[in-house]
């Protein structure tokens, strides 16, 4: 951050706080408590619950209040035979919601709002938190693409990248799911990376980068996929085994130490510490993955809501001219965690806009992105042509968000079904 002038960040930090907070409210300004456009529904209300079950009930289930669970979605579940709550989520969303928990938990009361943990001034502080880590997340990022194109490239391409994806959805839309909180740690984790390991990095580098280690595990476990990248900026050779040994210590104590609140809750819930908590759900389709679907179906399809993804991939064309190595890596990976997410055995992931598991991976998809805006920016026919397309891509992505009811009601290559979607109102 010493060669960029960190005045124009806050500003911009501020702004889009301010702006987009004001756009999150709004969208939800008719969603009540207990709704399901509410913050605190389904498996937001299952990543949330963590809070109020610490800092009000004790993690008594007969504390809470009367059929909370069924009220909030069914997020989370209550074991009233052992009087303990049970969500099959990690709690790292919790834990980077808790700030804005404690602030409302300490309005609540002096603002005439229930203080269970549950009432309307909770659901609205999970959009400041979704808002806040977004505006983070597109700061930490610009940082590391400024190290490698400009900074007028990289501006214009989170633009994009932001107004053309469902990164915009989960941004302002749907803050308590866990996929904004996803994109920026693994802003800073690409921001940190290439700092690695080398002679004289502070021994609070690595303490950092231990703790986004950490929440990475913790906000999503399958996010230990994403872990590789760091060898794409990253080839720590194994000459100097004691100068790599204090790093690694110093990294895995700061990562271990947010793991072990998590074992604490699986120990409490089943008596190990460690548990599968999501039960009869897993990898099912690793043998038989749904890839087409994923990319192109009607059911949340990545390219068909986010077409702007395609364009980004067909950076890693351009990119090679730079980097092939990475560019080979990317193509890869891509494909690698397509495999990965297809094999869930739920591939559209239920309620959801587009394909919401690849929102995180923007944060690395947005560097060939940028490559691919160099090479649009070197010539005005590309430029009229790529950048009309990008536009194109924009304009469809906010259209349907703003159509979208938070649910897809048609089947998995409805065309009929998706065409009316199109034509729909906004809401």
């Amino acid at each position: 951050m010493n060669a960029i002038n960190r005045k124009p960040l806050i500003i911009f930090f501020v702004c889009f706080y301010a702006m987009f907070c004001f756009l999150s409210l709004n969208r939800h300004s008719k969603a009540t408590v207990f709704d399901y456009h509410s913050e605190i529904f389904s498996d937001k209300s299952g990543y949330y619950v963590y809070l109020p079950a610490l800092f009000i009930y004790d993690f008594k289930a007969d504390k809470l209040p009367p059929q909370i669970a069924v009220k909030t979605g069914k997020g989370f579940s209550i074991d009233s035979s052992k009087n303990k709550i049970f969500t099959k989520y990690t709690y790292g969303v919790a834990l980077m919601q808790s700030p804005f928990f404690l602030v409302a938990h300490l309005l609540a009361k002096p603002l005439g709002y229930e203080n269970n943990g549950f009432s309307l001034i909770y659901d609205r502080m999970i959009d400041f938190a979704g808002v806040f880590y977004a505006g983070l997340g597109f700061i930490f990022l610009f940082l590391f693409l400024t190290r490698y194109v400009s900074k007028k490239i990289a501006i214009i391409t989170l633009t994009a990248l932001f107004l053309g994806t469902n990164l915009f959805y989960y941004s302002i839309f749907e803050t308590g799911m866990s996929h904004v909180y996803s994109f920026f740690l693994f802003s800073v984790f690409l921001y940190l990376s290439e700092g690695m390991f080398k002679p004289g990095t502070p021994f609070i580098t690595n303490l950092v980068f231990g703790i986004i280690v950490g929440l990475i595990i913790i906000v999503r476990p399958i996010n230990v996929i994403f872990f590789p990248v760091f060898f794409m900026f990253n080839k720590p050779g194994l000459g100097n085994i004691k100068g790599l040994l204090k790093p690694c210590i110093i990294i895995a104590f700061s990562a271990c130490i947010l793991v072990i609140p998590q074992l604490m809750y699986w120990r409490y819930l089943s008596g190990h510490l460690v548990m599968y908590s999501y039960t009869n759900e897993g990898f099912t389709n690793v043998l038989s993955p749904k890839i087409l679907s994923v990319w192109f179906s009607t059911n949340n399809g990545l390219f068909l809501y986010s077409p702007l993804v395609l364009i980004m991939l067909s950076g890693l064309i351009y990119m090679r001219k730079f980097h092939n190595g990475w560019s080979l890596f990317l193509a890869f990976y891509f494909l690698f965690i397509s495999y990965v997410i297809s094999s869930w055995w739920c591939w559209n992931y239920g309620g959801s806009y587009g394909s919401r598991p690849f929102v995180e991976y923007y944060a690395l998809l947005s560097l060939p992105f940028c490559y691919l805006m160099k090479y649009i920016m070197e010539s005005k026919v590309r430029l009229y042509v790529l950048g009309f397309l990008i536009v194109l891509c924009i304009t469809w992505n906010l259209k349907l968000i703003f159509s979208f009811d938070g649910y897809w009601y048609g089947g998995d290559w409805d065309w009929q079904a998706f065409g009316k979607f199109i034509v729909s109102p906004t809401k």
